[in-house]
């Protein structure tokens, strides 16, 4: 299944230096709405070095996918995550060759909407 995103890099790197307005905590709550079944992620650690983790609750089943982007926006890593309900838990390793800076953590739905993102940063 080949999933389209409609984000430009302007609108990427907008988000990367908001001020938090949405999505600059490591641990978050998400506000329900009939669309969004994730209530709650926590990446951690913020700053990270090699690997990151991320804990998200989920009121329901549902697919998934994780992309993190680099300040150029450019996607340095991205892969689809099933989610069953109740609590997720997975690891993002072999992060050691990404340079120190600031990073986007989004998690889309299959159709490319923005369930959550958090700004991350590698020391």
């Amino acid at each position: 299944m080949t999933t389209t995103v409609n984000t430009s890099r302007s609108d990427m790197f907008n988000r990367i230096l908001a001020d938090g307005s949405r999505g600059g905590s490591t641990d978050a709550t998400i506000p329900y709405n009939k669309y969004t079944m994730i209530t709650k992620v926590t990446v951690r650690p913020n700053p990270f070095y090699t690997v990151l983790t991320l804990d998200v609750s989920c009121d329901s089943n549902r697919s998934i996918i994780v992309r993190m982007f680099n300040e150029a926006g450019k996607i340095v890593k991205m892969f689809s995550w099933y989610l069953v309900k109740g609590t997720n838990v997975t690891s993002i390793n072999e992060l050691s060759n990404l340079e120190s800076g600031l990073f986007l953590l989004d998690i889309i739905d299959n159709e490319g909407t923005v369930l959550f993102s958090s700004r991350i940063t590698k020391e």
